[in-house]
């Protein structure tokens, strides 16, 4: 199942999840009003001594009805609006709630460097931006966690007792399954489960609170009817909760099978996932989480934070049988004997010199369409292979920078300058007046560095430094999205690889201010025009021929309009039309960006080349769509 399907099927689930609990809180609502109309009918039957059968009473006080009704809804409603709301600072504030703290990115403990150091390859590898990470100190069970609206504010937790029990591959295939859960929209089906979780629990809670503030009053007659209905409707509360549950348990169970084969399917080696699972097995304390937040979270994390009557995670020893089918459940008591053995050698392993990265090809093997789309949320051993030597090989002064949040803000913005001298200058004039001249001056000390990038390190370190611009205020991010709107706006002409990057900073920025904006989804036919602007641009910069820059259109978008196609254009001045073309077709369904991604690589290698900044190109452009590819790599890198 391919990164598309996979997006396609949380789409599905996430239907499949509301029309469920809108099917609970129906049951709910009724429930509700049965009780309200039974004691309220045997209130007037005991004043005045005759009461008509239960349907006549209900149709001669419909008020009564609606009244329960708004009022169930409301509460719901409201309660489930509060929680999605504390829950829009994106994937921190969960992994706050479970007493996280954040990895500073300038840590000197070696155990949180490796964990770093795996995120941040696997954020390479997926063409993601490196989400935040949190360790969890007081946990000693084997745990992690994936949480967040959508890839820009994507927060990885991780308890003290992972980085210190598993060994790198092991620790590597725990961060892989996370990562699927990011790449395969995983997380906003999971904070949209807390919602609304949270609003039938909020229906128990008042049943309890009316229970204790009524009980031991002086007129306990008087408060009988209450405490009937608020005993009823604590009951009716919980069972909703119940069905709840049961609902997140099978949906959790199906996403979290698809995550361990994603993650498989990400590192191609299936022993480090499975000897992660092995060690919680025979773990004590194996993944249990003691934090009292855990219910909450319960469907999130990578293996059970807690016994409970509905399973969130399939069996363990399915786990590993899906994996390994010759997996034998004794393997279970001999890990449990060699921990302590393990625990030495991990440290021995954490001591050893990384060996020196080697320096990628400047020419791709040319992929196919199909390859390269079946890429999408994909990585392989191959592309975290890559990664590791792309994050060795960035300068420290660039590594150092993205750590802080004034600094980082410089480097994206001297990332997204343009190349021509003339346009770079005009740009900083406009930086120094929009955000003031420390910022420009500050992008002045770290353009040199800037510069001596290679085409592969650029969007990892834009990427990495995306946490750190996190902690700027809103109002920071606000106007540092205003002033990369601006240099846009005051440049004709712009290279198409200092605009991609620039274009990839504000998706990414406007994801992380607006976790939870609505997308509608858009057919080919509504986005013919933008298509003819994307690909006429992918395909004049490609090209210096105008004759091959037509074929190389014609290729591309006869793939996605075979039948009646718009014609090659030359757009002297296409930026401001691409902008608006890159945010409508981010509106495709996820089906369509296959097709998207693929016809985009006919027109990229259409004369049979793919240099390594074409592939970035590509890549960059493709992420802006939010369809994250990994590294491309080169034969001698394959081979």
């Amino acid at each position: 199942m391919n990164f598309f399907e996979r997006q396609e099927q949380s789409r599905r689930s996430t239907r499949l999840l509301i029309a469920l609990f809108a099917l609970a809180v129906t049951a709910v609502v009724i429930a509700v009003n049965v009780v309200v109309c039974l004691v309220l009918a045997q209130l007037e039957e005991n004043a005045i001594g005759y009461v008509p059968p239960m349907s006549e009473w209900v149709m001669a006080h419909p008020r009564t009805v609606v009244f329960t009704t708004v009022m169930v809804l409301a509460i719901i409603g409201m309660a489930s609006l509060y929680k999605s709301s504390t829950l829009g600072g994106g994937g921190g504030v969960v992994a706050r709630s479970l007493g996280g703290v954040r990895v500073s990115p300038d840590t000197t403990d070696p155990q949180q460097r490796r964990l770093l150091n795996v995120v941040e390859e696997m954020a390479i590898a997926s063409g993601v931006p490196m989400p935040e990470v949190y360790l969890l100190e007081q946990e000693r069970g084997i745990n992690a966690f994936a949480a967040g609206h959508n890839p820009a504010n994507a927060a990885i937790g991780v308890t003290r007792g992972t980085i210190e029990t598993l060994n790198r591959a092991e620790l590597q295939g725990v961060i892989a399954h996370e990562f699927s859960h990011i790449l395969n929209g995983d997380m906003r089906l999971n904070i949209r489960l807390m919602g609304l979780l949270f609003g039938l629990l909020v229906i128990a809670m008042i049943g309890r609170t009316v229970l204790r503030l009524t009980s031991g009053g002086r007129d306990s007659r008087k408060a009988l009817p209450v405490v009937v209905v608020a005993m009823a409707v604590l009951v009716i509360g919980y069972v909703g909760l119940f069905f709840g549950r049961l609902i997140q348990a099978a949906v959790s169970r199906s996403r979290e099978s698809l995550a361990d084969a994603s993650a498989i399917q990400f590192t191609r080696d299936p022993t480090g996932l499975r000897g992660a699972l092995v060690k919680i097995g025979a773990l004590s304390n194996g993944s249990k989480i003691a934090n009292p937040e855990v219910e909450e979270v319960a469907h999130m994390l990578f293996a059970p934070g807690m016994s409970r009557l509905f399973a969130t995670h399939p069996k363990l020893e399915d786990r590993l049988k899906a994996i390994d089918p010759r997996f034998d459940p004794k393997e279970i008591d001999r890990v449990r004997a060699q921990l302590l053995l393990e625990a030495e050698q991990k440290r021995a392993a954490t001591a050893a010199k990384p060996q020196a990265a080697e320096k990628l090809e400047s020419l791709i093997n040319v992929p196919g369409a199909a390859a390269v789309a079946g890429l999408v949320g994909n990585p392989a051993t191959i592309h975290m292979q890559v990664a590791r030597d792309i994050r060795k090989s960035l300068p420290e002064e660039i590594v150092a920078a993205s750590h802080y949040p004034n600094s980082a803000r410089a480097l994206l913005l001297g990332l997204a300058l343009d190349s021509n001298p003339e346009a770079r200058e005009r740009q900083r004039d406009y930086i120094s007046q929009q955000l003031g001249y420390q910022t420009a001056d500050s992008i002045a000390g770290l353009l040199h560095a800037i510069d001596a990038l290679e085409p592969e390190q650029r969007m990892p370190a834009l990427f990495g430094s995306i946490p750190a611009l996190r902690q700027l205020t809103r109002d920071e991010r606000l106007r540092l999205m205003a002033a990369l709107n601006g240099m846009l706006q005051r440049e004709g002409r712009v290279s198409l690889q200092s605009y991609v990057l620039r274009k990839l900073a504000q998706v990414h920025l406007n994801d992380d201010l607006n976790p939870v904006a609505r997308v509608r989804r858009l057919p080919l036919t509504a986005v013919a025009k933008d298509i003819q602007v994307l690909f006429s641009v992918l395909a004049q910069h490609g090209h210096v021929d105008a004759a091959a820059a037509r074929r190389a259109y014609e290729a591309g978008v006869h793939h996605l309009l075979p039948r009646e196609r718009p014609s090659f254009v030359n757009l002297p001045h296409w930026a401001p039309a691409m902008d608006m073309a890159l945010s409508r077709l981010d509106q495709l369904a996820p089906i369509m960006k296959e097709q998207l991604v693929e016809a985009l690589v006919k027109t990229v290698t259409h004369d049979q080349r793919l240099t390594l900044g074409e592939s970035e190109l590509l890549r960059a452009v493709c992420a802006s769509l939010h369809c994250p590819l990994p590294p491309l790599v080169s034969a001698a890198t394959t081979g």
